[in-house]
C-alpha cells in the first residue's frame, strides 16, 4: 500500500506543478501583445505594389520579423500592372493620396495601427496619410530617399525608357506650373523649383501644403491662408508630430532626386543653386510648420544615411536591412 501512496503523492504534486506552469489567461495576453507591429509599404515612381523587387524586400522582412502582417498599397486598387505603373506618373497626386487613406483603412490587421515604409515618392504619400487621415494611427515612418521639400529637377526615366515616363515628362517639361500639369502629372505635385517659388505657391497643393508652406507668396499673407477643413490653416493638417520615430535616410550618392538633401527636408537656395538650404535653416523646421521641430526635440526625428545610388538598399546586411531590423516589427 505505501507504494501506491507514494504514487498518488507524486502524481499530485506534478499535477499541481502543470498547473502552476500552466499560461494564465494574462499570460496568454503578454504572449499574443509581442506579435510584430504591422507595415504597410507605399512604392516608388515606376514600381508595383507586389513587383518582384517588392516581394522580395516583403518576403525579408517576414524572415527578419516571423509573423509579421505586410500590406503594400496598390493604386488604382484592383488595377493591373500597367495600371499601377501609369499612375506613378500620370494622376492627381492627392487624390491618389485619399485612396491610399481609404485602403488602409479597410484592412482589418491594421486596425490597431502600423508602421509605414515608402520608397522614394512613395515616402509622400505615407506622409500624406500620417498628416490627413483619419485611419488606423501610424507609428513609425520609415522613408527611402523621398523627397520631402520637393524636387527641381524631374526624376529621369528608367533605362530604356516607358512610354508613360516620356509622355509625362514631356508635358510636364511643357508647363510644369499650369493646372493641368499640376493635377495630372504626379512628379508636378511635388516639382518646387526655388527660382520659380512664387509660382509654385500659387498652383501647387501637394508637397506645398504637406510641408505647411499654404499662404505663402506674393500674396504677402505670410504662412497660413484660409482654413482647410481637412488639411487646417497652414495646409499640414495634423502634421508629423503625432508620428513615434520618423526615419528619414537619404542616400549619400543621390542622382535621381534633386536635390539629394530633399530627403532630410533640405533645399537649394533660391538665389544658388550650388547652395543647400539644411533642414534646421528652414523656416518650415523653425517655425514648427508641420511638428518636425517638436518631433525633433523629443527625440523622434532620424536622419539616417545609406551609401550608394538612389533606392539602393544594399542587399542581405545592407541599409535597407539594417533600417528593417532597427525600425521595424516592434511589439503591437
Amino acid at each position: 500500500m505505501v507504494p501506491i501512496k507514494l504514487f498518488s503523492l507524486a502524481a499530485a504534486i506534478l499535477s499541481i506543478a502543470a498547473v502552476l506552469a500552466a499560461p494564465t489567461s494574462n499570460d496568454q495576453l503578454v504572449l499574443e501583445s509581442k506579435k510584430p507591429r504591422p507595415l504597410v509599404i507605399w512604392h516608388g515612381l515606376g514600381d508595383t505594389a507586389l513587383s518582384s523587387g517588392i516581394s522580395s524586400f516583403i518576403e525579408d522582412i517576414k524572415s527578419i520579423h516571423p509573423g509579421i502582417f505586410v500590406h503594400s498599397v496598390q493604386i488604382p486598387e484592383g488595377g493591373s500592372l500597367d495600371d499601377e505603373r501609369r499612375a506613378g506618373f500620370w494622376g492627381n497626386a492627392e487624390d491618389q493620396g485619399w485612396e491610399g487613406c481609404e485602403q488602409i483603412a479597410s484592412i482589418p490587421e491594421l486596425e490597431g495601427g502600423f508602421d509605414g515604409m515608402g520608397f522614394s515618392q512613395g515616402g509622400l504619400f505615407l506622409r500624406f496619410y500620417a498628416q490627413y487621415c483619419d485611419g488606423p494611427p501610424m507609428n513609425n515612418l520609415i522613408t527611402f530617399g523621398t523627397p520631402h521639400f520637393g524636387i527641381s529637377a524631374l526624376i529621369p526615366c528608367p533605362t530604356p525608357p516607358t512610354l508613360s515616363c516620356l509622355l509625362a515628362a514631356r508635358a510636364a517639361r511643357a508647363g510644369i506650373y499650369t493646372p493641368y500639369a499640376q493635377t495630372h502629372i504626379v512628379q508636378a505635385a511635388y516639382f518646387r523649383d526655388t527660382e520659380r517659388l512664387d509660382e509654385f505657391w500659387e498652383v501647387n497643393s501637394f508637397i506645398r501644403d504637406l510641408n505647411g508652406e499654404k499662404g505663402l507668396g506674393g500674396d504677402g499673407q505670410g504662412n497660413g491662408g484660409e482654413e482647410d477643413e481637412e488639411k487646417g490653416k497652414n495646409g499640414s493638417g495634423k502634421g508629423v508630430y503625432g508620428l513615434e520615430n520618423f526615419v528619414a535616410v537619404m542616400f549619400d550618392q543621390d542622382r535621381t532626386v534633386s536635390p539629394a538633401q530633399s530627403a532630410h527636408f533640405a533645399t537649394y537656395s533660391p538665389s544658388n543653386k550650388t547652395l543647400i538650404i539644411p533642414m534646421d535653416e528652414q523656416p518650415m523646421y523653425t517655425g514648427d510648420w508641420i511638428g518636425l521641430r517638436s518631433l525633433d526635440s523629443k527625440g523622434g526625428l532620424k536622419l539616417e544615411h545609406c551609401p550608394g545610388e538612389h533606392m539602393n538598399l544594399g542587399g542581405e546586411g545592407g541599409c535597407g536591412e539594417r533600417m528593417v531590423r532597427d525600425w521595424v516589427g516592434w511589439a503591437a
